[in-house]
């Protein structure tokens, strides 16, 4: 089992079993909130994924999922995966030094019902080119944290992350309003300006990642 950038550039290493602290987040969450208040949306995530790869395995766009009965709009097992992508979100996040989100926060927690996160399913080209050379593998990868931006007010937008179990891909993200971008501003104004960095770099041709 090895972990690593896979960029071309770097080695990947070994992670010597999936206990491994390679796999862990730098910023912790506590017991509380990574067992009993996230649990039930980790087995649904889990669930959920088994769902969108036999969809996948049927030649079948994995977008269908939501077309199911127990995943309707607004359904508690349709909570569940967002609030689990909420979490994992909220992880990145934490790891680049970036503030608390309390909307994404509170729902990642059950707290509040008000879903915030946008996601798109697809099928990751990583996955696939990695296939061409090394035939069919077991792969799980995550996207980091990539800052979302508009090229036409020149500003971040949002923050985005992905996960990617085999070749399905799940990209999720949260937008910014007015009053989160003023509040970002104020209570963590050094990760904004990484924040805009990330978008004038994107707009140059460059990294979008924060």
């Amino acid at each position: 089992m090895f972990i690593g950038a896979f960029d071309g550039r770097t080695s990947p290493k070994s992670a010597q079993g999936p206990k491994s602290k390679a796999f862990h987040f730098s910023a912790r969450l506590c017991a509380a909130c990574n067992g009993s208040q996230t649990q039930r949306a980790d087995m649904e995530f889990d669930r959920f994924y088994s769902e969108v790869l036999a969809l996948c395995r049927e030649g079948l766009d994995p977008g269908q999922v939501f077309d199911r009965p127990g995943y309707s709009l607004g359904s508690e097992a349709y909570l569940n995966v967002f609030r689990y992508l909420a979490k994992l979100l909220c992880c990145q996040i934490a790891d680049s030094q970036g503030p608390r989100l309390l909307a994404v926060r509170d729902f990642a927690l059950g707290v509040s019902s008000w879903n915030v996160i946008h996601l798109n399913i697809d099928l990751d080209p990583i996955y696939r080119e990695g296939t061409e050379l090394l035939g069919e593998h077991s792969f799980a990868g995550h996207g980091g944290l990539a800052v979302l931006g508009d090229e036409f007010e020149h500003r971040p937008t949002g923050l985005q992350s992905s996960l990617t179990l085999s070749a399905i891909r799940f990209v999720f993200s949260v937008r910014f309003d007015e009053g989160v971008v003023a509040e970002i501003r104020r209570v963590a104004p050094e990760f904004w300006d990484r924040c805009e960095a990330a978008h004038q770099n994107a707009l140059n041709g460059e990294s979008r990642w924060a």
